[in-house]
């Protein structure tokens, strides 16, 4: 699977990024998509917060606006770690499989599998 490369990464591609990058070895890909959940959460909450709130709406909309940035800076952040690890094609799109595949090997690397010696 592939995702192309945006200024915004959609739920799905944030969800299929921490999916194959679910591993023991590294847990940043998916520390971050969280924690661009979690700043769509609050988005959203600052939005319903207008609605609920018309008297302090100056404060929401400018607290909307302040939790974009935040996640478009988490989003930029994910594409130049995903970058700095090469894992972005010629096409700018990311091989989902290869960083899987990546990981899982890393993973392995690490693991060392307990030898007994014959009594």
């Amino acid at each position: 699977m592939k995702i192309r490369i945006s200024s915004e990464l959609s739920d799905a591609d944030l969800y299929a990024i921490c999916e194959a990058a679910d591993v023991l070895a590294c847990e940043c890909p998916s520390y971050l998509v969280r924690l661009v959940q979690e700043v769509r959460a609050f988005r959203q909450y600052t939005t319903d917060c207008i609605q609920q709130f018309p008297e302090d709406a100056t404060t929401h909309h400018w607290l909307t606006g302040r939790a974009k940035q935040v996640e478009s800076l988490l989003c930029q952040t994910i594409v130049e770690l995903l970058q700095k690890e090469n894992l972005i094609d010629e096409q700018d799109q990311v091989c989902l499989t290869q960083l899987s595949d990546r990981s899982r090997s890393l993973a392995l690397a690490g693991y060392q599998p307990e030898v007994r010696l014959a009594s």
